[in-house]
């Protein structure tokens, strides 16, 4: 979902008889770990990443004891993005920048991993820079017992070129096609840079 999802499909360079799995919808909160879990047991127990989100793995924390319970080694990687870092871009673009509820500042807040994996009887790694990741993440990948590390992240990280929703000169919400990604181009070069006419919607922007 969101941060890891995006960040995921970017940059992963998938090895032989390694697969990628996420949810089939639209990145929805909470998938992570019950996917992780459903992996590793397919494997006959076996080694698994599992991508999240300090928000969307709020969704479901209590299965990080499923994981203990069974002594799967499942890797997971949590980016601390400060709450709900796809609901602050909604918010930015949307409405000017107004937040509700998305992260400690708005009164949304996560719990400290390093206690959490404490609890769950996992090792704990944090990565802050890209120091930290070139000393630590050999350790962390040839552990074989349950790891949780966490990535501190910008917490305002924009992502691009992604599809957003803006508002249009009449206050409406508008969906752009596909082609029409944020941040957007003005029309004029949109219209150079198509081969059919643009869309509806993107005349509308």
């Amino acid at each position: 979902m969101g941060t890891a999802l995006l960040s995921g499909h970017q940059k992963i360079d998938l090895k032989k008889n390694q697969k990628i799995m996420t949810s089939t919808g639209l990145g929805e909160m909470g998938y992570g770990l019950p996917g992780a879990i459903g992996a590793s047991f397919g494997l006959n127990k076996g080694e698994v990443i599992c991508l999240n989100c300090d928000g969307g793995i709020m969704m479901n924390l209590q299965e990080l004891q499923t994981i203990d319970e069974y002594n799967l080694p499942i890797k997971t990687f949590v980016f601390n993005n400060d709450g709900y870092l796809m609901i602050k871009h909604t918010q930015k673009n949307l409405f000017k920048g107004n937040y509700v509820a998305v992260n400690k500042d708005t009164n949304i807040s996560c719990p400290n991993l390093k206690k959490l994996a404490s609890a769950f009887n996992m090792k704990y790694y944090l990565i802050k820079n890209w120091n930290d990741y070139n000393n630590k993440i050999k350790k962390i990948l040839n552990n074989k017992k349950p790891v949780i590390c966490e990535i501190v992240m910008n917490p305002e990280q924009y992502f691009h070129p992604k599809l957003g929703t803006t508002i249009n000169k009449k206050d409406k919400i508008i969906s752009p096609p596909l082609e029409d990604l944020s941040p957007l181009l003005s029309r004029k070069d949109l219209k150079k840079n198509m081969i059919v006419s643009i869309h509806s919607k993107s005349e509308e922007i």
